[in-house]
This record gives C-alpha cells, structure tokens and sequence, in this order.
C-alpha cells in the first residue's frame, strides 16, 4: 500500500482507535491501582478494565497520548511520518496531512511524539508500529 493510501487510512477514526487498543495490547496494559496485567475491554466505555480490581484505564493512560484531546489517528499519522522522514517531521506537513486548523494542540503533539520515539527503542518502535498497520490499515479498503 502506498503512503499516501495509508494516511488516508489512518484517518478512519473508529479504525485507528481499534489499532491503538491493538498496540495496547502488544505492549500489556498495567493496573494503576493493583498491577495486575489481566484486562479486560468494555466496549461501551472505550476503556480496559482490570479482571482483579475492576479499575478503569482509558485507551490513552500512560500513552503518549495521555491528556491529549486530539484524535488517535493523529498517531499514527504523526508516527508514519517520522518513520518515512528518519525521525524528522514538518508541524506545517503534519498540519496539512491531519486538516487540524489550530497549531499550538500540533506543535505540543509533535513534540510529545518525537520524546517518545527518543526515549524509546527506536527499532522496537517501528516493528510494532509496522505490525500493527499490517493487520489493521493495509488489507482495509480505503473508502
């Protein structure tokens, strides 16, 4: 699939939120309360929940998207993009790709993007993220 296919892609909200519970869910899901790693998803609640304690944990907690109120896609968005440009991105390319109209919400996104991928294995960073499109954008039509 071509890269301008996948960032079409990506868009698909209900798509890319489906895709970060997936990365979620490689990486485990912890409870803040108890520590356990048994979890359950609620569906109606769009959040995990521990099978010990019953404590909630949203899809974002502890992500690099905690606290954000921009929409999910914009990781993988983001992400693609400092993946094809060697850890580089443009806030007016990434501007343009999301159709976002306000810059600060951007800039603050983009820089919490980048930490992540700087205080994180890189390489590890990029299998889980090319596993995760592999299953849930590239066999999709884009529409």
């Amino acid at each position: 699939m071509l890269s301008r296919d996948l960032i079409t892609s990506y868009k698909n909200e209900a798509l890319a939120e489906e895709a970060f519970k997936g990365l979620r869910l490689r990486k485990g899901v912890i409870c803040k309360k108890c520590g356990s790693k048994q979890h359950y998803w609620l569906a109606s609640k769009k959040q995990f929940q521990c099978k010990r304690c019953r404590f909630r944990t949203t899809l974002q907690s502890g992500t690099v998207l905690q606290g954000s109120k921009l929409p999910v896609s914009y990781f993988f968005i983001g992400l693609h993009m400092l993946i094809q440009h060697d850890q580089r991105i443009s806030l007016e390319e990434f501007q343009k790709e999301t159709g976002h109209k306000y810059y600060d919400p951007l800039w603050d996104f983009v820089h919490k993007l980048k930490d992540f991928v700087r205080e994180n294995e890189a390489g590890s960073i990029e299998s889980d993220f090319r596993e995760v499109v592999k299953t849930y954008f590239s066999h999709r039509q884009v529409s």
